[in-house]
């Protein structure tokens, strides 16, 4: 009795996905393109809101192509023996993981900023 052997492998990343990134690195660049375009504020650059939370915006879109691709390289090679690849994978979400984090700080600041305008009405 031959018993059909299912050996075909699911995609790396699947075409939404790959989709889904694509428009996460086209906002994130129209975020930088935005940003570098704005005239310059009268106040520091660290105290300017809108730049801040659109930074923030295009960092958090920056992180999800690399945490996405991470995950991907490591439920690939998990049963793997060697560590090249995990260490890959690896690196690669810890870029998204910072990209997170550094883009929620800069939202944050932002939103912070913005408060702080409006509350201070001397």
């Amino acid at each position: 009795m031959d018993i059909p052997i299912d050996t075909e492998r699911p995609p790396f990343i699947r075409a939404r996905t790959l989709i889904a990134m694509g428009i996460a690195v086209v906002v994130a660049l129209a975020c930088f393109i935005a940003v570098v375009l704005l005239p310059a504020p009268r106040v520091p650059m660290f105290k300017d809101p809108v730049r801040s939370f659109i930074t923030g915006i295009g960092l958090l879109t920056i992180a999800y192509p690399f945490t996405v691709l991470g995950a991907a390289i490591h439920r690939r090679t998990a049963g793997s023996p060697y560590f090249e690849a995990g260490f890959i994978a690896g690196v690669l979400s810890l870029i998204g993981y910072l990209c997170v984090a550094v883009g929620l700080a800069c939202v944050g600041f932002g939103i912070y900023d913005l408060a702080i305008r409006f509350l201070d009405t001397n």
